[in-house]
C-alpha cells in the first residue's frame, strides 16, 4: 500500500482523511498510564499548523533542533518538519545547571536555523541561544500554536 503514496505525508494525509478519528498515537507516561492520545485526523492539522509556521519564516530546506521533554509533542513537531520540507535534528533538551556547549555543538555541526520546543522550555532557553551569535536562530514554541494556522500550509513537495 505504501508504494502509491509518494512520501509519508501523502500517506498521513489519506489516513486523515480516510480515519480521522482513528488514534495512531498513545503516550504511556510511565510506561503504564496513558496520558496523551492522538487521532491521525488531530496529527495531520497540528503538522500542518506547525508546517505553516514554518513556512511563515521560510524555513523550507533549513534544519530545525527539535528539544522536546517526552510526549506526543515531538511526534507533531517532527512531522510538522517534514510537512514544511524542514529537516529535524533530534536532541534531548538541554538540563538546569548544565552546560549548553553539547547543544551549540549540534547546533553549529547540523547548521540548524531553528530550535522547535515548548513554550515552557522556550522561557528557559532562549536567552541562551542569543549566545550563539548568530541573528538568524529562532526558538520556536509549537505547543500552542493555533490549529487555524493549518489552512495557511502550502505543500512543498
Amino acid at each position: 500500500m505504501f508504494g502509491q503514496f509518494a512520501s509519508f505525508v501523502d500517506l498521513l494525509q489519506y489516513r486523515a482523511d480516510s480515519q480521522p478519528d482513528r488514534t495512531i498515537f498513545t503516550f504511556l507516561a510511565d510506561g503504564e498510564t496513558e496520558t496523551d492520545s492522538l487521532t491521525y485526523g488531530d496529527l495531520h492539522t497540528r503538522a500542518q499548523a506547525i508546517a505553516a509556521y514554518l513556512q511563515t519564516h521560510k524555513a523550507k530546506g533549513e534544519r530545525a533542533l527539535l528539544l522536546y521533554p517526552p510526549g506526543l509533542d515531538f511526534i507533531v513537531a517532527f512531522l510538522g518538519c517534514l510537512y514544511a520540507g524542514v529537516v529535524a535534528v533530534p536532541a534531548y533538551p538541554p538540563r538546569a545547571n548544565r552546560s549548553f556547549g553539547r547543544l551549540y555543538s549540534i547546533i553549529q555541526d547540523a547548521q540548524a536555523q531553528f530550535a522547535l520546543t515548548t513554550n515552557e522550555l522556550r522561557s528557559k532557553i532562549a536567552s541562551k541561544f542569543s549566545e550563539l551569535g548568530n541573528s538568524k536562530f529562532q526558538c520556536l514554541a509549537t505547543d500552542n500554536l493555533g490549529i487555524d494556522l493549518a489552512e495557511g500550509w502550502q505543500d512543498p513537495n
